[in-house]
């Protein structure tokens, strides 16, 4: 068994196990209409029990998992994620239901009862109309937390390769697409990684949105930590570009 420490957290993975976790894609349905790429998932807020138990499970995840499924096998303060019931209240996830509403013409797509409704019910469902996934499978506790990359990365001879590979896959379903899914990255930070991803360059839309691909592919702002705002949505929406084609 292969050791992955964070502080003082051990845990025991097979090299399946790791395999897994680099192989899996994001939640949802892979031919959505609309993408949602961030940088890679968090797992703030956690103990270090659950942590362990929450890495763990990961490792026996499909490649693309309903959200609620995957997160009914993920415990938070000891007890199982269901998003139906209490649905963590992570900005990331409000961000995506309020562009969703907003596309589909819901006026209401400010609400915190539609968004809550959103998130319970549509957001990253096996059956629905958006896929989540990351430019990296490897999990962090923090946006300034590398420790478990770099263990992956110890552990994992050419993980860098396996990561590029995982995104070449991604890129390549993308093209079969047709018609190509709006595809929606957040993050100015990495903007030149979802570039690589896409195989586009930004241009500008304004000072807060760029975008690519006659528009199909959009970059905000990171939805969390204060950095995304409703104007941007308004932005968007005054632009014309989510349309609910």
């Amino acid at each position: 068994m292969s050791g992955i420490v964070s502080g003082n957290i051990h845990l025991d993975l097979s090299p399946g196990e790791l395999d897994n976790i680099l192989c899996f894609l994001g939640y949802g349905h892979i031919s959505a209409p609309v993408w949602f790429v961030g940088l890679e998932e968090g797992l703030a807020g956690m103990s270090e029990e659950d942590t362990i138990h929450n890495l763990k499970a990961r490792a026996h995840f499909n490649p693309v998992m309903d959200l609620r499924e995957a997160h009914l096998r993920l415990m938070r303060a000891g007890r199982p994620i269901d998003v139906e019931l209490d649905p963590p209240r992570t900005q990331v996830w409000q961000y995506m239901a309020k562009i969703m509403l907003a596309r589909s013409g819901c006026k209401e797509w400010k609400s915190n009862r539609a968004v809550k409704e959103y998130i319970k019910n549509n957001l990253g469902r096996s059956g629905g109309e958006t896929f989540l996934t990351e430019l990296s499978p490897v999990p962090t506790r923090r946006s300034n937390d590398s420790t478990w990359a770099v263990e992956f990365a110890r552990l994992k001879p050419g993980l860098d390769d396996i990561v590029a590979a995982r995104c070449i896959r991604l890129k390549a379903t993308l093209e079969a697409m047709v018609p190509r899914p709006l595809v929606i990255c957040y993050g100015f930070g990495s903007e030149m990684r979802f570039a690589h991803l896409l195989g586009e360059e930004w241009v500008s839309l304004g000072r807060q949105i760029k975008a690519a691909h006659h528009g199909q592919y959009l970059l905000l702002p990171f939805f969390g930590n204060g950095q995304m705002s409703h104007a941007v949505i308004e932005s968007l929406m005054s632009l014309g570009i989510l349309t609910n084609q």
